[in-house]
This record gives structure tokens, sequence and C-alpha cells, in this order.
């Protein structure tokens, strides 16, 4: 089965249909011998642990990664320029 991933950001749940969500769950599961996908990668997506949600409204072989319901909407390009600025030091006279 090839999967599909569709983004939206930030990434709070993972949904699919169930054959291919069982599918991802076993791949992304514990193995002695991992076959299928880098270490790096697993041990990425292992920690995440990010809610695995059925949803048969997707098609097979498509998985949704997309915010969890109810979860407050990203922050806008301005509101990061903000955070940035409170967390950078002001310049130095004479630096």
């Amino acid at each position: 089965m090839e999967i599909l991933f569709v983004r939206i950001d930030p990434v709070q749940e993972i949904a699919a249909e169930p054959a291919t969500l069982d599918t991802l769950i076993d791949i992304l599961r514990p193995k002695a011998v991992e076959p299928r996908a880098t270490p790096e990668f697993l041990a990425m997506a292992r920690a995440c642990d990010w809610p695995l949600v059925y949803d048969e409204k997707i098609p097979p072989g498509y998985v949704h990664c997309r915010p969890t319901p109810g979860a407050l909407p990203p922050l806008r390009a301005a509101e990061i320029a903000d955070y940035l600025r409170v967390l950078m030091p002001k310049e130095q006279p004479g630096a």
C-alpha cells in the first residue's frame, strides 16, 4: 500500500481510514528489525505522541495530519515576529 500524507500545520492529530491507519501503526510500532523506515524517522514519529484517529471519510492510502478539533489556530506571521522580538536581546550600543 502506498501512503500519502496530507499535512495541515500544526500537526496534532493523525487520521486515516481504518486499514490505512492500521498499516501506519504497524510501520511505526517498535520491532527488533526496522525494515520499512529509518530509525531517525521512527524515533521522531514515536516521540510526537500524536493521537491516531480512524476516519472513514478519508480515501484508502491517505493519511491526514491535522490540528485536533477545537485547537487554537496557528500563530500568524506577525504574532510569531512579535514573540521572537521579545525573546531577542536588543542590540547593544557600539556593537
